[in-house]
This record gives C-alpha cells, sequence and structure tokens, in this order.
C-alpha cells in the first residue's frame, strides 16, 4: 500500500509544483463553504485538506494583479460516481463534468478567459454536487492567439455570394456582433423591431418548418422568397429546419420520450439501412428541401445553413437514438445537398449542447459552431460558454448564439471579449416581451458600435476580404491568397493532378477526420496522385504541409 502511494505521489506531485508555479492557487478550505459543503483532511491535496462538497457551494475570493486572458483550473476527485456542477465568475455560468474518479485530478475548467484585474467571486455550485474539491487555478496567458479561423468553407469550389458573405463574417468576427432575429410569419420580427426601435437586424432566420408537407394554408416557399428579399437588402438570411416527421405518421419533430404523448417515434437509428422505408422518407425529404435552397442558388443567394439543431438534447427525433445515426444523417445530408444536388451557396452551422462532443459531425462537415441558450433575463456575455466551446474546437470555427432568449448586453460583450459572431433571439415573446428582452435593450444595442444593424452592412454581393490573413492556419492552411498550387478536378473519381508554381517535395492526403491517408514523395511542379481505394467523401490536400484544398472523392 506504501508503495501504491508512493507511485502515485511522484506522479501527482510534478504536476502540483508545476501548476503552483505558473498560476494563483486558492484552496478549497479557504472559500466561503455554504449548503453543507464540508472541510476535510486529505493527504494528497495541496493544503492538506479539501472540501466535500456534498449538497453545498463554494465560494471564492479571487484577486487578479491585472486585466489579461487566464486559463482557469479545477482539482477534484468524483468518487461517487459521475457528476455535473456549475462553475462561476462574473456572473457567467458553465456547467462542468467529472467523470466518476477517487483519485484526485486536474481540469482545465476555461480556456483563455478575459477578465478584469481586482477582485472575483468565483463559484462551484451544486447540480448533481457530491465532488470533492482540492483548489482551483488562474493562469495568465496570451490570448492574442485564441482563434485559428478556417479561412475557407466546406463546401468545395462554393459560390462568389457564400464565400463573399464568409469573408464578411471572418472580418467581422470579435470586432463586433452581427444583430439577429428569429420569424415565424414572413419577417414578423423584423418589421415588429422596426416599429419599435426605427432599425432592423442584419440577420433574420427562417425555417422550413411547414415546407414540404402538402398544407393547403402554407406556401412552401415562403422561407426562401423571404431570403432572397432579405438578401437584396444586403440581409443576411439563416435557414434551419424544424423537420416534422418523414414518415408522415405525425406532424411532430418532437420524440414521444420527452412526454409528448402524440410526440413522433420516427426511427432514425435507419439512416444506415439503405433499403428502409425511413431510409428513403428521409432522403425524400432531404432532396425536397435541397430543390428549394438550389433555387435560392440559381437566384445567386447565399444561405446561412442550421438544420438537425439540438441534436444531443434527445427533444428531437434526429437526436433521439444517439450520437451515431445522427452524425450518419448529417453526412448523408451533407454529401446528397452538396454532391449530389449541387448545392454550393450553403454556410453549414452545427448547433452544440452540452456533453455533445460524440455527436460532433467533424470539421470537414461544419463551418460555424452555434450554441442556443435560454436564460430567462440573463443578460451576461455568455463568455464561459465562449471560452469553453473555442477550445473544444481547437479555435478553427467562429461561434455563434445560433438562438437565444434572454441575449448578451452589448457592454458584457465589449467587457468579456466574446467574440460571438451573431445573436438571434427566438420570435415572439422572446423579442417582445420586457421579461427576456426590453425594448429600451433592444435600442441599445442597436445603437452601439459594436453591434451591425441591417442599415449598416455592406454590399454582400462583392463584398471583399478586408483583414490580412498571416501564417498558417493548422491543418487548414493558408488562406487561398497564399497558396502555390493547386488540384484537380474537385471531383475525384480516381486520379488527382497537383500543379505548383514552386517545386514540390511531398503531396499529403487527409481525410474528414484529419487523419493522413496518403503520403506521396515528389521532385517537381507537377505530380499525380491515385485516389483509388479511398471511400467516397471530402479530403485536404496539402503541399510540403501548406495549403489545403478541398476536394471530394466521388
Amino acid at each position: 500500500m506504501i508503495k501504491i502511494f508512493t507511485k502515485f505521489l511522484l506522479l501527482v506531485l510534478p504536476l502540483l509544483v508545476a501548476l503552483e508555479g505558473m498560476a494563483q492557487r486558492y484552496e478549497a478550505e479557504d472559500a466561503t463553504l455554504a449548503g453543507g459543503a464540508a472541510k476535510q483532511a486529505c493527504a494528497t491535496c495541496s493544503g492538506g485538506f479539501a472540501v466535500a462538497q456534498g449538497e453545498g457551494n463554494l465560494t471564492f475570493a479571487v484577486t487578479l494583479p491585472k486585466e489579461g486572458y487566464y486559463n482557469i483550473y479545477l482539482r477534484a476527485a468524483a468518487p461517487g460516481g459521475d457528476k455535473i456542477n456549475t462553475f462561476e465568475i462574473g456572473g457567467n455560468t458553465l456547467d462542468f463534468s467529472l467523470k466518476q474518479n477517487s483519485q484526485y485530478t486536474t481540469l482545465k475548467l476555461i480556456s483563455a478567459q478575459k477578465l478584469a484585474a481586482g477582485p472575483h467571486l468565483a463559484k462551484i455550485m451544486k447540480s448533481w454536487g457530491w465532488i470533492n474539491i482540492d483548489y482551483i487555478a488562474f493562469e495568465e496567458i496570451d490570448g492574442t492567439d485564441r482563434f485559428d479561423l478556417n479561412q475557407t468553407l466546406v463546401t468545395p469550389n462554393p459560390t462568389a455570394e457564400s464565400k463573399a458573405l464568409y469573408d464578411f463574417l471572418l472580418d467581422s468576427y470579435g470586432d463586433k456582433i452581427i444583430s439577429g432575429v428569429m420569424t415565424l410569419n414572413s419577417m414578423d420580427e423584423v418589421n415588429w423591431l422596426k416599429q419599435n426601435t426605427g432599425k432592423e437586424p442584419a440577420l433574420a432566420g427562417m425555417d422550413f418548418m411547414h415546407s414540404g408537407r402538402n398544407y393547403t394554408w402554407y406556401n412552401d416557399k415562403e422561407p426562401i422568397t423571404d431570403a432572397r428579399n432579405w438578401y437584396t437588402r444586403n440581409g443576411i438570411p439563416a435557414l434551419m429546419w424544424h423537420w416534422r416527421d418523414p414518415s408522415r405518421a405525425t406532424e411532430e419533430f418532437y420524440t414521444q420520450n420527452q412526454g409528448k404523448p402524440n410526440g413522433t417515434t420516427f426511427d432514425i437509428s435507419k439512416v444506415t439501412d439503405t433499403n428502409s422505408a425511413e431510409y428513403a422518407a428521409m432522403l425524400a425529404d432531404i432532396d425536397y428541401i435541397a430543390g428549394l435552397l438550389k433555387e435560392l442558388q440559381d437566384q445567386h443567394v447565399p444561405v446561412i445553413w442550421r438544420p438537425l439543431h439540438e441534436a444531443a438534447g434527445g427533444w428531437f427525433w434526429w437526436g433521439a437514438k444517439g450520437p451515431e445515426p445522427l452524425k450518419a444523417l448529417w453526412h448523408l445530408m451533407y454529401e446528397r445537398m452538396v454532391i449530389h444536388h449541387g448545392l454550393r451557396n450553403l454556410i453549414w452551422v452545427w448547433t452544440r449542447e452540452p456533453n455533445d462532443d460524440a455527436w460532433y459531425p467533424g470539421d470537414a462537415y461544419v463551418d460555424i459552431v452555434g450554441r442556443d441558450i435560454y436564460k430567462d433575463g440573463d443578460h451576461s456575455s455568455q463568455t464561459l460558454e465562449f471560452s469553453d466551446m473555442n477550445n473544444r474546437y481547437g479555435g478553427k470555427k467562429m461561434l455563434t448564439l445560433s438562438e437565444t432568449g434572454s441575449f448578451p448586453d452589448v457592454d458584457n460583450l465589449v467587457r468579456d471579449g466574446a467574440a460571438w459572431s451573431w445573436y438571434m433571439p427566438w420570435y415572439g415573446g422572446y423579442t417582445r416581451n420586457s421579461k427576456y428582452n426590453t425594448l429600451d435593450l433592444w435600442k441599445k444595442m442597436f445603437a452601439h458600435d459594436y453591434v451591425i444593424t441591417l442599415d449598416e452592412m455592406p454590399e454582400l454581393r462583392t463584398y471583399e476580404r478586408q483583414d490580412v490573413v498571416k501564417g498558417p492556419t493548422g491543418i487548414w492552411g493558408r488562406p487561398a491568397a497564399a497558396r502555390h498550387f493547386i488540384a484537380y478536378p474537385t471531383q475525384v473519381t480516381s486520379h488527382l493532378t497537383v500543379s505548383s508554381t514552386e517545386r514540390m517535395h511531398k503531396v499529403e492526403v487527409y481525410n474528414s477526420l484529419g487523419m493522413r491517408v496518403i503520403s506521396q514523395k515528389v521532385n517537381g511542379t507537377k505530380a499525380t496522385v491515385p485516389f483509388v481505394g479511398l471511400a467516397p467523401g471530402v479530403y485536404l490536400v496539402k503541399v510540403d504541409q501548406e495549403g489545403a484544398v478541398k476536394v471530394v472523392k466521388q
């Protein structure tokens, strides 16, 4: 037993010493304890004590020497099973999880969080409770490099309009936030805001919820008509899809297991059975919506496209069977829309839910990651959510508040450096009721320099990138203007040709998971790369560790 304990100390002490040297530590036993949280002896803990949280809460008095970006760590154990609890600082909260472990481990709660100099109250509050806490620590870092954004869209050869819109989003990111609102009936909330504030948001949300159902009372093309009209005014159309039961057995998108007696039991797991009636039904619906989106492409209208939202919540049928069927459906939709139907005007948005890492479709299928947050009356910047997501996606994806109830106050956004791309409150009461957002807050947002409204939008059709991007950008490589090679055809059947203005030494091909599948030595300015044997899908081509160019294997 002594030998085991000694080995454990040899493993854990270097980490504790390293963390102590680079960060400010705050011992749990020195925090203000409430609700049954209790100090207890702990031989392996840094101060000889820990706090058994139980059903209680801990409040740490933290003083930071200067304003800056900080990583925040928690050293804790969860001997009673997997647990979820809540961390709070500056009025912003984030749920965090710990896997069952009787040994103390160090968890990075937050990465690159902007915090002001001076005193702060940091809290650990019960959700499931019952973890043991050693300390929290704050490590000051250089936050200037927290973003490594993808410079190109995941769709090969995107339309000029979608590229221009994406370039505008990239230029705005971190400098301003784009105002938005969700509509229900043909620009209803946009019109209400115009009447009550004198201004209109830059982004308008529309829904295919009623399209393709043969409703006699509904015009299936209302969403795309609104999108086209909005874009002609330099507005950003954001389309989503509350996808009703593909089998037509019900008109629901919610599932029965969420307490909705009339909910659908449609089985998404059949997505992998190409002979099933469910697969045929899903494919038919995708094809129908693709046809509507194709009309927008033919009219040179780009679309923020946010399908299969909130999947990991489980309340919609597309999330009812876990992550694997959902990812299969996302990939099917992408391949069907982009490859089969040739849609090149879509900017793909994934909507994250807590603890949904296993659900993520992959970097090669997602341009932007959104978060739907409904916290009534909470106008904080949601900066902890932002920092957590930015860390999870490696700073490569722009992040957005794709739905909100109460949206952040602009003063909090600027103070906290929460660089959300846009915010979009839901329609109805969430837009109009002061319980969620007051008219004074709407007016304040629309009048602020940090917030982009419709009247401040540039000419989107001809927009050109303003920011100069320097250096490599991870696996995606340098921006297009800096590349020195081309790869063709973009839709590969058997062989790919790579041509460069400079001598090449190595051509590498990566799949959508970032795994290298081809490495070919070259000594010249042109190379032929065999794709025979590779599965259909999206691939990235790099030359001498630079690039990359996106191609599709048919």
